[in-house]
């Protein structure tokens, strides 16, 4: 049975997460999973203190029961991890292993202005080796009106990268009932010189070779569900992160080079992820099936 899997600390920040959480697995059987990792080395040390580690051990399980209150599910569909870790990040992958988790859910960890996180997070460190796809939620997200997810986008280029977050879409989109946006951004050109086709050719080239690329996608998609073509005239990130504040969940994909099931932070995904105003899907290189089938199970409770 899949697996959300929702990283935890007693804070607002995972709050937000845990909101998320509980509406997505309102449309889904699955189970959820609660992680709390508490900073306690277990390598054996002269310096080992167990009466500490059990009063820290404590206080972390008390912040899952705290977060599994607000989750509001049966408590056969809940999981309990607590576990002993200085990197919570490292926890979180871990405990995505072993529980075969199709999503994990964690909150912005610091934030900027406007609710940003800055780089260098645990959500981003996650991001480096995820084995599933991670779902980064915004400031604030818990004080969102317990309203369902009816407007799913995706940022779509024709790579591998581009298709499994257009995968992953769908079914959220699918189990939600929701309408979905493939999205994608044409960046201005900037080109200064003599030689080539003349400024702003290229770009328009551009714009029509995307626009025609985008309805050939969402023509197809129409047989099964509702789907709509959006092109941005701009820097991608910028432009996406400004449209995300009309979606409720945007998906994207990893950079399609660097590390397989890795996230490059200085790129698109990391730079949307950090300033997106909705929650945000990222499906690192190389995960096969993203979101594992989550939504292919019949809902057992409602969000």
């Amino acid at each position: 049975m899949s697996t959300i899997l929702i990283g935890v600390d007693d804070s607002t920040r995972s709050e937000d997460a845990v909101a998320f959480g509980r509406r997505l697995a309102g449309a889904t059987g699955g189970r959820v999973a609660l992680a709390c990792a508490f900073p306690y080395n277990d390598v054996p040390s002269r310096a080992a203190n167990l009466t500490y580690r059990d009063a820290l051990k404590a206080q972390a399980s008390a912040t899952v029961r705290r977060m599994e209150r607000l989750l509001e599910l049966p408590e056969d569909r809940v999981e309990r991890i607590v576990t002993a870790n200085v990197s919570p990040a490292h926890a979180l992958h871990h405990a995505a292993e072993e529980t075969g988790a199709a999503l994990v859910v964690v909150g912005h960890t610091h934030h900027s202005r406007a609710g940003r996180a800055l780089p260098g997070t645990t959500a981003e460190r996650l991001l480096h080796g995820a084995p599933c796809p991670v779902a980064i939620v915004p400031d604030g997200y818990r004080e969102h009106p317990a309203s369902t997810i009816q407007r799913v986008g995706v940022a779509y280029i024709e790579t591998a990268e581009g298709r499994s977050a257009l995968a992953a879409a769908a079914a959220v989109a699918r189990a939600f009932h929701a309408r979905l946006e493939v999205i994608s951004a044409v960046a201005p050109d900037t080109r200064q010189g003599r030689f080539g086709p003349p400024p702003g050719a290229l770009h328009d080239y551009l714009v029509d070779h995307t626009q025609g690329e985008l309805e050939s996608v969402v023509n197809a998609i129409r047989t099964e569900q509702w789907a709509e073509a959006v092109l941005l005239d701009g820097d991608p990130p910028e432009q996406l992160a400004a449209h995300s504040a009309k979606l409720d969940l945007l998906v994207m994909g990893s950079r399609g080079y660097g590390p397989l099931r890795a996230v490059l932070t200085g790129g698109v995904s990391g730079r949307v992820s950090r300033e997106a105003q909705c929650p945000v899907i990222v499906v690192p290189r190389g995960v096969e099936a993203p979101l594992g089938g989550l939504f292919d199970q019949p809902a057992a409770a409602t969000a």
